[in-house]
């Protein structure tokens, strides 16, 4: 271990240095608080043992700035002080140190502290490569949760889509394809939680869905196959609200089934909401495939306008006073949003609204066209 000792007197470096290499410390010296800038960027030390009151610059000046500099690793600073008040030692605190001792010094004593500060910056070190390992897995997370859920080849005309997660990994999960047939598959499932815990069932959803959807299945029976399996492999308390669409241009129909999620919207090109898709079903995964109800909401003659879906997140997200966003905001929104671009204006809108509050819960927001 490598130990800086900064005092302007030097027989208490002397007889500090005595100490600290009988326990078999590396031992390098400053005289004043500058001068201990210079070494501690030079030696690179584990801990500082310093005296507070120096010329040129003060120890309660240097150990703010070598905190400054350590940042990402846990330098201790002890203080080596003949001030016996309380405002002083508090400014110990204060000013970056750790621990402090009053001079003359205890060898029993410091040699106590030393021990301690270690233990702790043996704990510290601990926690920084668990967060290294923790953001190495997250990446690798994030790339197979976009690599399997984002199957689209070809991008379809007017579909848009935004997800902000509440957590490293988002919940909520949009999955959207077209079938040889031409017709336009959707899902918006916000699983319960949020993190790894709700991701995960992402990815058999996932896997059903765009392999069933190319071989043009029917959408109950891709919604039985993916409630199957969430069935047979989620716990008990752990599910997936869904809503998912069809959207067929050759016979202008939008088929819809809601399990769990806020009404979806079927709004036409003056920005009115011409149909309401309540949630009339078991979200996925709690109860099994023949006990689900898989009727399908149908519109028939839909020539023009978007279908709007959306978690729950999004009316529950909350503005700097704390005040909800709501439903009655959102339908006031998208009335607002005549003449400019619904998906954008209602997102921006949204985001402008949170400003810099923390989101409660993971918020997605899918727009299908129906012309």
């Amino acid at each position: 271990m490598k130990i800086l000792i900064v005092d302007d007197d030097r027989s208490t470096r002397m007889l500090m240095r005595a100490f600290l290499t009988r326990s078999h410390s590396e031992v390098v010296e400053a005289g004043d608080g500058r001068q201990a800038l210079e070494v501690f960027e030079h030696e690179q030390p584990d801990m500082v043992i310093m005296d507070v009151t120096m010329p040129v610059m003060s120890g309660y000046e240097a150990a703010a700035v070598i905190k400054q500099r350590s940042v990402g690793r846990f330098v201790p600073i002890i203080f080596l002080t003949s001030l016996s008040d309380d405002e002083s030692l508090a400014k110990c605190v204060e000013s970056g140190g750790d621990d402090f001792l009053s001079k003359p010094f205890n060898g029993v004593l410091l040699q106590a502290k030393i021990s301690a500060m270690m233990r702790i910056r043996g704990l510290y070190q601990q926690l920084e490569m668990y967060r290294l390992r923790t953001e190495e897995e997250l990446i690798l997370a994030r790339h197979a949760f976009h690599t399997v859920t984002h199957r689209v080849e070809d991008d379809i005309p007017g579909l848009q889509h935004w997800t902000c997660s509440a957590g490293h990994l988002s919940g909520d999960l949009i999955l959207y394809d077209k079938a040889p047939s031409g017709r336009i598959f959707g899902m918006l499932g916000d699983f319960t939680g949020h993190g790894f815990s709700a991701a995960i069932g992402a990815l058999p959803v996932s896997d059903i869905f765009f392999a069933m959807v190319r071989k043009d299945w029917k959408l109950p029976d891709i919604i039985a196959e993916i409630n199957r399996k969430l069935h047979e492999i989620l716990p008990t308390g752990h599910f997936c609200a869904a809503c998912f669409v069809t959207v067929d241009p050759d016979k202008s129909s939008v088929k819809i089934w809601n399990g769990g999620l806020p009404e979806a919207l079927l709004i036409d090109d003056q920005r009115h909401v011409v149909e309401r898709f309540p949630s009339r079903n078991f979200a996925l995964g709690v109860v099994a495939s023949s006990q689900l109800d898989i009727e399908l909401m149908t519109v028939k003659g839909v020539n023009s306008g978007s279908l709007l879906v959306y978690s729950d997140g999004l009316c529950d997200a909350v503005s700097p006073a704390g005040e909800m966003f709501g439903s009655e905001r959102l339908e006031i929104t998208i009335q607002g949003s005549r003449g400019r671009p619904l998906f954008s204006f209602v997102q921006k809108t949204l985001q402008a609204y949170i400003g810099e509050s923390e989101i409660p819960d993971d918020i997605s927001l899918l727009e299908i066209p129906v012309a």
